[in-house]
């Protein structure tokens, strides 16, 4: 849903090219906000070819480099993108990440390692903020960007708080 709602948004803004679209989102200001592959970007631009949501506007090439297709966006896509902003913007969906599979299993983790990987994950978070804010004048929206901000204090909060508790009980026995 989220490279298909960024390449609609970005074709409503005007035609690219896929080395484009590539750039903007996984080489620009996009890269701290959003964890896009290459092919992903790709894949979704013939996805939305064949259901009619943008077109092939013609090739162009610079040079010896290969042809690069174009694309825009159909009015059929613009409706979408109307559509499916809304919904995104209401959407709580579960976010995957890998701590929330080591948080479900915290009771395999050897005696320390439990408060370690607390530990860990703040220093983590904490750096993450840290290059957060140098990126936030660049960010795509600054609602954006003081989201995850938001996002990452409150999780800061939390294990300032589980790091404390943890202390206070001491460690588990083995």
């Amino acid at each position: 849903m989220v490279t298909r709602l960024l390449i609609l948004w970005l074709l409503a803004e005007g035609p690219h090219h896929g080395y484009s679209l590539k750039t903007i989102l996984t080489d620009r200001g996009f890269a701290p906000w959003f964890a896009l592959e290459d092919a992903s970007i790709y894949a979704m631009l013939r996805s939305l070819v064949k259901q009619g949501l943008a077109e092939v506007t013609g090739e162009e090439r610079v040079g010896n480099r290969p042809a690069r297709t174009r694309y825009r966006i159909t009015r059929q896509g613009h409706r979408a993108l109307a559509r499916e902003l809304p919904v995104a913007m209401a959407a709580a969906t579960p976010r995957p990440e890998p701590v929330h599979a080591a948080l479900a299993a915290a009771d395999e983790f050897e005696p320390h390692g439990l408060r370690a990987g607390l530990a860990a994950r703040r220093e983590a978070l904490v750096e993450r903020r840290r290059y957060i804010r140098e990126r936030t004048p660049a960010a795509p929206s600054q609602l954006l960007a003081r989201r995850e901000l938001a996002l990452l204090d409150a999780e800061l909060f939390w294990l300032a708080a589980e790091i404390q508790n943890h202390d206070r009980q001491g460690e588990r026995p083995p």
